[in-house]
């Protein structure tokens, strides 16, 4: 048994089946909270308005949505994973987001969201076959679960031009890590752990937006110009942790409460400008990941992450009843470099998306968004893997007045 524990936990790079094996890291993927409109121009939107959908990037962008409005998210993925030695392909898609958003008080533009996003999401399988000591066995690393926000947001109008907002973060999930061996020839015995990490915790976000800040400077005559920025809080989460060891001899569990992981604080900041129709945005994005630790000990392969974004909106026509369908159409393009926050073998894993969308209108306050990315992250180089991925996004924004029959005459 002692010789199956040691060999158990020998680690090598080996394809993820059900999706990104870098997922394998920390607590996951960390998901930015993207409709099918930011995705499309690039994840931006830290200092543009929401007003027929609901942009979860900073809570005070709700502030000019004037009707409820229910958005709802689907997301497909499709991952090509490769190495020096070949290549394997996976595909998956789920509800990503639901978020609710009505006007409380219009004078104030006090807007309150709720929503249920995720915050980081683990999916990977791997395995590797290989020969130990003239024997033959497959080791089989499986993760799978995340961490996700229930959240409570609030939009309040300081004056006409500055906009507060604040998101409340109710952080929750599990995470299970399983990992296997078997041998395929000797006399040694097989054996698995599988372990399940359960967390929650509180964070905040804290964000603003000014609108024409252009006009305030003095640089233009009218309101063209919005800055936005958001800081979050960070949370320590507290964690348990159950194992169940399974192996031919014997099988125990062992169960540890009162564990910690410290989230680290980030911050965005954005522009967004407004021309002849069209909305160019730039937003950076920063997060503090030298000070995530989990129960107080800093692992070494996770570090700093930064994004940098930018996207174009070319908007429909301003006489949305009166044109055609076609002219009623809005197009999105954009981009985004991000270091994420990994550091393999001495590399960091960094990725590059490009992104397009399109908005349908089905009625003056209902949408229907499609978002488009294709990127590559990590490199083939020092033993590490490539992920190259293709994503689809689809939300639906449905206004309260979708709901209403119109006056018949």
């Amino acid at each position: 048994m002692k010789r199956s524990l040691l060999l158990l936990f020998f680690v090598s790079i080996a394809f993820a089946g059900k999706g990104s094996i870098y997922s394998r890291y920390g607590i996951g993927d960390i998901n930015p909270f993207l409709s099918g409109k930011n995705v499309g121009m690039g994840n931006t939107g830290i200092a543009m308005f929401g007003e027929t959908h609901v942009n979860v990037l900073n809570p005070a962008s709700s502030a000019n949505i004037t009707s409820t409005i229910l958005s709802a998210s689907y997301q497909y993925s499709n991952f090509t994973s490769e190495d020096a030695s070949g290549s394997s392909v996976f595909g998956t898609g789920n509800i990503s987001s639901v978020a609710l958003a009505f006007p409380v008080y219009a004078p104030k533009k006090i807007v309150v969201t709720l929503g249920i996003l995720p915050f980081s999401k683990v999916a990977y399988e791997q395995t590797v076959a290989q020969t130990v000591s003239g024997n033959q066995l497959l080791q089989t690393f499986d993760g799978r679960g995340g961490v996700s926000s229930g959240q409570l947001s609030v939009s309040y109008a300081v004056d006409p031009d500055l906009i507060l907002g604040l998101t409340t973060h109710y952080l929750f999930g599990s995470i299970y890590r399983d990992q296997s061996i078997t041998f395929l020839t000797g006399d040694y015995y097989g054996g698995s752990f599988n372990q399940t990490y359960s967390v929650s915790g509180l964070g905040f976000t804290l964000g603003g937006i000014y609108s024409g800040i252009d006009k305030f400077l003095g640089l233009s005559d009218t309101k063209q110009l919005n800055v936005g920025a958001t800081l979050f809080s960070g949370s320590s989460m507290n964690y348990s942790e159950q194992t169940l060891r399974n192996f031919s001899t014997d099988q125990d569990t062992v169960s540890v409460d009162n564990k910690t992981i410290d989230l680290p604080f980030g911050f965005s900041f954005g522009l967004a400008y407004l021309k002849n129709r069209t909305v160019y945005a730039y937003d950076v994005h920063f997060q503090n990941w030298d000070n995530f630790k989990v129960n107080g000990i800093h692992p070494s392969e996770i570090q700093n992450s930064i994004r940098l974004s930018a996207g174009v909106e070319f908007l429909p026509s301003s006489d949305f009843m009166g044109d055609d369908f076609f002219k009623r159409l809005s197009y999105r393009f954009g981009g985004y470099y991000r270091m994420t926050n990994l550091k393999m073998n001495g590399k960091s894993i960094d990725e590059m998306f490009a992104s397009a969308g399109i908005s349908l209108p089905m009625s003056i306050e209902t949408r229907v968004h499609l978002g488009l990315e294709y990127g590559i992250r990590g490199t083939t180089s020092a033993s590490l893997i490539k992920d190259s991925m293709l994503r689809f996004t689809v939300s639906v924004s449905a206004s309260e007045l979708m709901f209403i029959q119109p006056p018949i005459e």
